[in-house]
């Protein structure tokens, strides 16, 4: 912890750094990089279980699937429309304000060089960081969750097109995290640029925080597409997590009146359980 703390925290003595870490490409090559660690992670222990479509590494570099349930690009394809996307939308919406460890209160943005240009006064704590961190990522996942549900219960969300997501349902693998169509996947990146901008009480969010949360959530949603039994990193933990692949595989509680229950929340619990309460009491007045 206190080499991170050292290595983002702004410091006069090292310019060089200050800027590499405030650049405009620094948080989204943290994402596709921590993606691409994380697919060829789990995928190493799906290939050690059988549970591969692919046989080599190159296949997970290059190609696009066994058929046309499996996924329509390769993985360097999608982190290439990824940065196109990207590049498109930094000359849209400048980045927002990084503060490094410190909180700001003079926000400047360079539009020449995309840095940012901060005054910052004091360096906070662990719990603060921890603070940021926890509650970006509850964020994402209650913003998500209603997109999620309304692409899956309301038609008029259709055009959208999450249903190629779910194409590789018989062979459901970690690659299968970066499976989407160009509206879905857009979504996706999306919420997570919002819910990073600043914290949920109005405060910039710190560039560190921003860091860790994009390894934890790209950690987390590639192991809820694995295939392999082990390692259960967040799995234990994490209800959303672990229910994911019964969404993709269409398995689960059955509700009279309603169907199938499928857990929206791609990581955690709470709201989903709020919708079962719900759904169970519907039922049981209908029976009475």
């Amino acid at each position: 912890m206190p080499f991170l703390f050292e290595f983002f925290n702004l410091d006069d003595a090292k310019p060089e750094l200050s800027t590499l870490i405030h650049l405009w490409w620094f948080d989204p090559f943290i994402a596709s990089f921590t993606f691409f660690v994380f697919i060829m992670f789990y995928s190493h222990f799906e290939l050690l279980e059988g549970k591969s479509c692919y046989k080599n590494w190159s296949e997970y570099l290059w190609g696009k699937g066994v058929d046309e349930t499996d996924t329509r690009r390769s993985m360097t394809m999608s982190l290439i429309v990824y940065w196109i996307g990207i590049i498109i939308w930094v000359q849209i919406v400048p980045p927002a304000a990084g503060v490094g460890l410190k909180d700001t209160s003079v926000s400047d943005y360079d539009k020449n060089n995309r840095v940012e240009v901060l005054d910052c006064s004091k360096i906070q704590s662990p719990s603060y960081l921890c603070m940021e961190v926890s509650s970006g990522i509850l964020l994402y996942d209650t913003v998500f969750f209603l997109i999620h549900f309304g692409m899956h219960e309301f038609k008029y969300l259709s055009f959208l097109s999450h249903e190629e997501h779910h194409k590789a349902r018989n062979n459901l693998e970690a690659r299968h995290v970066l499976r989407h169509s160009v509206l879905d996947g857009a979504l996706q990146v999306l919420v997570n640029i919002a819910v990073q901008r600043n914290n949920v009480w109005g405060s910039v969010k710190s560039r560190l925080a921003r860091t860790l949360h994009n390894i934890i959530v790209t950690a987390m949603l590639t192991e809820s597409h694995c295939a392999c039994s082990y390692p259960n990193i967040f799995r234990r933990w994490c209800v959303g997590v672990r229910e994911h692949r019964s969404h993709h595989l269409c398995v689960g509680e059955y509700i009279e009146g309603h169907g199938l229950f499928h857990r929206y929340q791609q990581f955690f619990s709470h709201w989903d359980n709020m919708r079962l309460w719900y759904l169970q009491r519907k039922a049981r007045f209908k029976m009475e």
